[in-house]
């Protein structure tokens, strides 16, 4: 019975996404959401209705129930550790230089402001948001720094660290998460008309989008590269979340952390590794590879894996 339970309770958290993934495919095949909606959207989503939505749950959250700051230090180390062995790993069996950069950051970089928040809230409700923003905030300047070095490394190409630092400073969820900080320690109110106004976006964050990641997937894209691909996913999907989560339960993390962790590091690849893999002049078709299975295999894993977490006693 109790493991029934843990079953319904891991499809709470990725039925509803998973149902709203295949209406995004739907509606695109039935061309309701053109890639000019999708490009505009998607845009929209990471420089208005994401940040509005991170920035309200920052400025509700009772700073007293966060996460421990030891578990952003600890989200970080990680990720860096992960990024490291998975660049010894590629120097060592990809032979193809060129692959190398793609395949690292299709394993390591995860679509955590999306995918992960969206599994956040699910799970938690929106205080769960508030209490995993700066984790992801934080990993999200990471991922970026690490992508840039990864890609440079493999393809070429002297951007130096002048964009590296730009693009953090003009992040928009980055800015949300800094501007929030302030009202939420504090303690300051903001005007109705403030809050009120802000809910109309952030209420459309995660259906709008979910909607434009699943009109985005390539599922043609999977008919090539089985190798790379296969591994860059088992990486994404279990390799990665499990040693985390691991880690943070032998530290003595309390089970809520252990479940925001373990959500968010268990996300599918990061829409924008096919984009900067684009622009870089890598191998597209093998960054849309990784994303699309990643994007369906997270359902799965996710799934799995919070029912097992929590038979186990260990998603508070």
């Amino acid at each position: 019975m109790d493991l029934l339970a843990s079953l319904h309770f891991s499809l709470s958290i990725t039925g509803p996404i998973c149902m709203v993934l295949v209406l995004g495919i739907w509606l695109k095949r039935l061309g309701l959401l053109p890639d000019s909606f999708v490009e505009s959207a998607s845009r929209l989503v990471f420089q208005v209705t994401l940040p509005a939505l991170l920035f309200l749950s920052m400025v509700r959250t009772d700073f007293s129930t966060m996460p421990s700051p030891w578990l952003i230090l600890y989200g970080l180390l990680g990720t860096l550790a992960g990024f490291l062995v998975l660049e010894l790993l590629a120097r060592r069996f990809i032979s193809e230089q060129k692959l190398r950069g793609i395949f690292v950051q299709g394993s390591f970089r995860g679509n955590m402001g999306i995918m992960g928040l969206a599994y956040v809230q699910n799970a938690y409700g929106p205080e769960g948001i508030g209490a995993a923003a700066l984790l992801v905030g934080a990993v999200t300047v990471l991922y970026n720094i690490l992508a840039v070095i990864t890609l440079t490394r493999s393809l070429g190409g002297g951007r130096g660290i002048k964009p590296i630092l730009k693009g953090i400073v003009k992040n928009p969820l980055i800015i949300a998460i800094l501007s929030a900080l302030p009202f939420g320690l504090l303690g300051i109110e903001l005007p109705s008309l403030v809050i009120n106004t802000g809910n109309y976006f952030a209420n459309m964050t995660l259906p709008l989008a979910l909607l434009c990641t699943g009109a985005s997937l390539n599922l043609k894209a999977l008919r090539g590269g089985a190798g790379l691909t296969g591994w860059a996913t088992a990486n994404r999907l279990f390799f990665i979340p499990v040693l985390l989560v691991m880690g943070a339960w032998a530290l003595g993390f309390s089970t809520q952390a252990l479940g925001i962790l373990f959500l968010i590091s268990s996300t599918p690849t990061a829409a924008a590794s096919y984009v900067m893999t684009r622009a870089m002049g890598g191998d597209s078709v093998l960054a849309a590879n990784i994303i699309a299975t990643t994007t369906l295999g997270s359902l799965v894993s996710t799934s799995l894996g919070a029912a097992l977490m929590n038979y186990l006693g260990l998603m508070g």
